[in-house]
C-alpha cells in the first residue's frame, strides 16, 4: 500500500481530539469561575500557608493554565507535525522508516494529552486555592503530577518496543559524517538506521532534521528560563 503522506495513526488522532476538548473544557471552566474570583488573587505564599503578596484578577492571569496547554499543544504539535512530513512522492505506508515516524508521533502526542490534561485540573486546583486563600493544590494534583510522570516514561517505552531493531542498510560512505551522522539529502526518509542497525537516527539531510533538533534544544533552554522568570515575578 502506497500513499502521499505518512498518516497518523488512530491513537495520534485520539489523543489530539483529547487534547483540544481539554482545552476548550479549561477555558470554559475557568471563564465560568471568573466572576465568582475574589478581585485580588493570592500569588505567593509563606509560612502556614497564609498569602504574603497579591496580583489584581485579570484574565490573562486566570487564563494561565489555558496557554501553558496552547504552548504544550504548539510545541509537541509542531514535533509531531515535522515527524509525519514527508516530500513529495509515492511511498510504501508498510515501509519501516514510515512506521517508524508514525510511532514517534503517535509517542509525542499521546504524551502531550497526558500533560495537557493534567493542566485541565492543575486549572481546578488553582481557582480553588484563589478561591479559599491559602496554599497548597491538593494530594490530587501531587498524585497526578506523578502519575503522568510515570504514564510519559511508559509510552516512551512503548515506542521503544515499536520501533524495534531496523536492522542495518548498505553502507555509503558518502551518506555519514563523522562516522555516525547520517545525511543524504536524497533519502526521503527522516528515521534512518544507524551503521550498526541497531536503532534510529535521523537524516540531517533533511531540513525537518535540523528544525526538531532546534525545538529540542529551544524546549530544553527557553523553557527552563521562563518558567523561573514566572516563578520570580
Amino acid at each position: 500500500m502506497t500513499s502521499h503522506v505518512v498518516r497518523p495513526t488512530l491513537p495520534t488522532r485520539i489523543a489530539l481530539l483529547s487534547a483540544l476538548l481539554a482545552i476548550a473544557g479549561t477555558s470554559a471552566f475557568l471563564l465560568a469561575r471568573y466572576p465568582g474570583l475574589p478581585d485580588i488573587l493570592p500569588v505567593r505564599f509563606g509560612r502556614g500557608g497564609f498569602p504574603i503578596g497579591w496580583q489584581y484578577k485579570t484574565i490573562a492571569r486566570v487564563l494561565m493554565p489555558v496557554y501553558v496547554q496552547l504552548a504544550l499543544l504548539t510545541v509537541f504539535g509542531s514535533v509531531g507535525a515535522l515527524v509525519l512530513s514527508r516530500p513529495g512522492g509515492r511511498h510504501d505506508a508498510d515501509a519501516p522508516d514510515v512506521r517508524a515516524a508514525a510511532t514517534a508521533a503517535e509517542a509525542v502526542t499521546l504524551i502531550a494529552a497526558v500533560w495537557i490534561g493534567f493542566q485541565a485540573y492543575a486549572a481546578v486546583a488553582l481557582a480553588s486555592m484563589w478561591q479559599l486563600g491559602r496554599a497548597g493544590l491538593g494530594p490530587i494534583y501531587t498524585v497526578l503530577e506523578v502519575s503522568g510522570a510515570v504514564i510519559s516514561v511508559v509510552i516512551f517505552a512503548r515506542a521503544q518496543v515499536l520501533w524495534g531493531r531496523p536492522g542495518p542498510r548498505p553502507y555509503v560512505a558518502g551518506h555519514w559524517r563523522f562516522g555516525q551522522l547520517y545525511k543524504n539529502p536524497m533519502d526521503p526518509a527522516l528515521f534512518v538506521p544507524t551503521r550498526d542497525g541497531g536503532r534510529w537516527t535521523l537524516n540531517f539531510g533533511r531540513p525537518v532534521a535540523a528544525a526538531l533538533m532546534g525545538i529540542i534544544l529551544a524546549v530544553g533552554i527557553i523553557g527552563p528560563a521562563v518558567i523561573l522568570g514566572l516563578l520570580l515575578r
